[in-house]
């Protein structure tokens, strides 16, 4: 009978927003986590070395990041969403997962539940992101794009629409940004060209200052897992760790995502931002109504 090896990962704390109450949706309450899942730890231990195993500060890391970020009703939502994240993001073949509030009913302790998820290896159709800008008539020229991009490729995810304030060149009004998400059906540099296109119809020109105020923009930030440089394309886009008003939409639209190049989650790069003087608020629901926020995988 072949013996399994477990890392045991158990009573990570972690305070968000989780419930169904109108306080709950505004007071952060502790929710408790435990993992457990299979590792081989036989060459780790041969060899003494980190590298022979799983990183499990990471793991913790990750999983600390994403669940102080969401802001969902239930804990099975919840753990849904860890475990998915987690098999994801690590490679793990299956993982054992409870999350439970303390003292969520009168009389209790702990009220929580225990899963147990494989790994699927499910192939889900190549996507492609495209992030969206616009300080001049923003509300006009992002409708314009919504509506393009849709009659081209279908949006499958969008973001909210956030105000966010200039970068590179301050003297100018706040940008209005969001990120949608289609199915990749054609190569990078053909999205590229065919977004140039829709720039111009838009009334952007091209001015000596390329940071200044412009009717659209339009930017393949991720076409699949792709890492490749072109010569006027960059794959993944480098403002996707370094742009907030890249990142926080991005990882609105899908918080599983992980960056092709860097292997990091895209929760575990906004956890990490720190730049305060680049502003971000986000926008109403119906900012755009034929266009409402969708995240993927839900």
């Amino acid at each position: 009978m072949l013996e399994k090896d477990y890392i045991v990962l158990t009573g990570l704390k972690v305070r968000c927003i989780i419930g169904i109450f109108e306080w709950e949706r505004k007071q952060k309450q502790d929710v408790l986590i435990d993992l457990k899942f299979p590792c081989d730890i036989r060459k780790a231990s041969r060899r003494d070395d980190i590298a022979d195993t799983f990183n499990y500060k990471k793991i913790a890391k990750t999983a600390i990041s994403f669940v102080e970020k969401s802001q969902y009703q239930l804990i099975e939502t919840l753990a849904e969403k860890l475990a998915d994240l987690l098999l994801k993001s690590f490679k793990i073949s299956e993982i054992y997962l409870s999350v439970s509030k303390p003292r969520a009913v009168r009389g209790s302790q702990n009220v929580g539940i225990e899963m147990h998820r494989r790994s699927s290896g499910t192939i889900t159709p190549k996507l492609m992101f495209l992030s969206l800008g616009s300080n001049i008539h923003p509300k006009k020229n992002l409708q314009f794009a919504l509506d393009e991009i849709n009659k081209k490729y279908s949006i499958l995810g969008q973001s909210h629409a956030y105000e966010t304030s200039p970068v590179g060149y301050k003297r100018q009004e706040p940008f209005w940004n969001l990120i949608v998400a289609v199915e990749a059906r054609e190569g990078p540099q053909k999205v590229k060209k065919w977004a140039e296109i829709l720039e111009k119809k838009a009334g952007r020109i091209i001015i000596r200052n390329p940071f200044g105020p412009r009717p659209l923009d339009v930017d393949l930030i991720l076409w699949g897992n792709l890492v490749k440089k072109y010569k006027e394309l960059t794959l993944p886009h480098p403002d996707i760790e370094t742009k907030a008003f890249v990142l926080f939409p991005l990882l609105e639209v899908n918080a599983n995502l992980i960056h092709p190049l860097l292997q990091k989650p895209i929760v575990e790069l906004a956890a990490e931002f720190s730049d305060s003087s680049q502003k971000i608020r986000q926008l109403g629901l119906n900012t755009f109504p034929n266009f409402h926020p969708t995240k993927l995988n839900e």
